[in-house]
């Protein structure tokens, strides 16, 4: 039987960053022998973080050194939390068998529970298990980083998958009639955890857009600044364009 223990995370980020992209520090909160004494352990950080905030808020409220820290350097706070589940007892280390992540007061955003070494196969979701659609303004959050970005496309649905296994399937098994090879249905097509993610553009320079996993794709975590939301906008209808005049060029290709 599989031995896993579940790796709890907090991200934090400094008061002062601001959009579109901040710098996170992660914190490791422990290892645990179940997911649900990950999420006990993790809604007491929740209560302990907000009576941190609390009382730091009323310092700066109350006093001028405080108020001087505040403006001059910031302080943490909490944007997320993850909970990684990693198998033990592997010859090439800790392989992750699924991720939850949720928001900064415990609240469940999304959950992968496919695993990183691609035993088990991604098969799409269902419209009720997609959250954010294209043109919504999200914000990515990794360990590293956390960016305001615009979804191009979301994750594939059950029936896209439906769909394309069919179509590859057809051509696959004329390929292997045409060189001669035994057709093998159940090894020729398969998802993984990687395709259970969004497409996405930020406001970086040119092309730069990404693929992150749904588990890193939260609601904006606070209110983003109009200006912004109108850059946003403005990369996903330029993208429509593109797209748009890519189609055109592929029909009269096709016509001529």
């Amino acid at each position: 039987m599989m031995k896993t223990v579940f790796e709890l995370t907090r991200i934090d980020t400094n008061s002062k960053a601001r959009y579109p992209i901040r710098k996170t520090k992660p914190y490791d909160l422990g290892l645990f022998s179940t997911l649900a004494n990950a999420e006990k352990r993790m809604l007491r950080d929740v209560k302990e973080c907000q009576e941190y905030e609390k009382e730091w808020q009323k310092d700066v409220a109350e006093d001028e050194e405080f108020r001087m820290d505040e403006k001059k350097l910031g302080h943490d706070i909490v944007l997320a939390y993850k909970i990684g589940e990693l198998e033990l007892d592997s010859e090439i280390g800790y392989e992750t068998q699924s991720v939850r992540t949720y928001t900064a007061d415990g609240q469940p955003n999304d959950e992968c529970l496919l695993d990183s070494g691609c035993k088990r196969h991604f098969k799409g979701r269902t419209p009720d298990q997609i959250r954010f659609q294209p043109g919504d303004i999200v914000e990515v959050i990794t360990e590293r980083d956390a960016e305001l970005c615009v979804v191009w496309h979301a994750q594939p649905t059950t029936e896209d998958y439906t769909n394309k296994r069919s179509k590859w399937l057809e051509n696959h098994k004329k390929r292997c009639q045409r060189w001669g090879v035994e057709y093998n249905e159940e090894e020729a097509f398969h998802w993984d955890y990687t395709d259970d993610s969004y497409t996405v553009f930020s406001l970086g320079e040119g092309d730069t857009h990404f693929h992150p996993e749904s588990p890193k794709v939260f609601r904006p975590t606070k209110p983003v600044p109009k200006s912004l939301r109108t850059k946003l906008k403005a990369k996903y209808e330029e993208q429509l364009r593109e797209e748009e005049e890519w189609k055109k060029q592929k029909e009269l290709e096709k016509n001529n």
